[in-house]
């Protein structure tokens, strides 16, 4: 497949019937093509736009990053666009899903993408390109989406368990911070997964898009992969939710503990301090004549002591 590379994407142009290459958007012949650009430019946008009479306002949608799922059925075009995960490896992000948007008039079709797709099947990628028809890019571009949710949140499983580890071991966890951003992630993913079901039901009622009559059986198999991965999502959003619980139980535990070692050290210090006060005091006391005196209070103090100290251990509070 052919590409046309700067800094910020690339842009893939491919005939489906034939499988030919092409370099310029502006020069392909009249045949269905499969335009994928990933990393959206703003000027290709433009050619794409006048070259299949597709809306720009439409185009640019997907350059906000906060666009919702939704399938827009247009009189030339249809509109089709997903949430997707982020890669959650890279620091500092301020989302966990991202757009990516298809458009088809039912003889070709145009594929948009912020980033590449976190995939742990890049079979996937490939089969994209071998793709001969826009209805099986349709399906493959599903699975893709299907697929990321799966890796992205056995990403998060993996993580879970390690600070689940972390929590049962240290009192306050390093990775406390991570779990807290993967908290937030997993909301932001369900709720990604809830509206792209919402559009993949959508699509089934309507049941074609452009001149293209889709599979229903084929829509019924890609439903329940994604309900599937939305199950996933409650289920580790719970875990996440369990594992904060336990967290926070186990720091109330431990702090219970301490204030308890700590009055029972101050009850064992007050003895001896309070017999010292006693013989500070400038009136007459017993023993205060006798050279042995200091030992006197030593050991009185010290017969208080161990016996309370041996009886606070037995109850393990110290």
């Amino acid at each position: 497949m052919a590409n046309e590379q700067t800094q910020n994407g690339s842009l893939s142009i491919i005939a489906l019937e034939s499988g030919i290459e092409y370099h310029d958007i502006d020069n392909i012949p009249d045949e269905p093509l499969f335009i994928h650009m990933i990393g959206i430019r703003p000027y290709d946008l433009g050619r794409i736009s006048q070259k299949f009479e597709i809306d720009l306002e439409d185009l640019q949608d997907l350059q906000d990053p906060d666009e919702r799922p939704r399938l827009q059925i247009e009189d030339k075009f249809t509109m089709l666009v997903l949430r997707v995960p982020m890669n959650l490896e890279i620091g500092g992000r301020e989302y966990s899903t991202q757009p990516i948007g298809l458009f088809t008039n039912g003889r070709d079709i145009v594929l948009l993408q912020n980033e590449e797709i976190p995939l742990r099947k890049q079979r996937l990628k490939r089969k994209l390109k071998q793709c001969t028809t826009p209805s099986t890019i349709i399906y493959n571009v599903w699975e893709q989406v299907i697929h990321s949710f799966e890796h992205t949140l056995d990403m998060i499983e993996a993580t879970i368990n390690s600070v689940e580890d972390s929590i049962m071991s240290e009192l306050y966890p390093s990775e406390m911070e991570l779990f807290f951003q993967l908290s937030r992630d997993a909301v932001f993913m369900e709720a990604a997964l809830k509206a792209n079901m919402r559009v993949l039901r959508r699509l089934k009622r309507v049941h074609s898009v452009g001149r293209m009559i889709l599979d229903e059986d084929r829509l019924d198999e890609l439903r329940v992969d994604l309900a599937q991965q939305m199950e996933l999502s409650a289920i580790y959003r719970d875990l996440i939710e369990n594992a904060m619980n336990a967290y926070d139980s186990i720091v109330n535990h431990n702090l219970n503990r301490v204030m308890k070692t700590l009055t029972s050290v101050s009850l064992l210090v007050s003895v001896p301090t309070l017999v010292a006060s006693i013989y500070g005091m400038n009136v007459n006391l017993p023993f205060q004549n006798q050279n042995e005196a200091f030992i006197m209070i030593i050991l009185i103090s010290l017969a208080i002591t161990i016996p309370l100290l041996i009886f606070l251990r037995s109850k393990n509070l110290v």
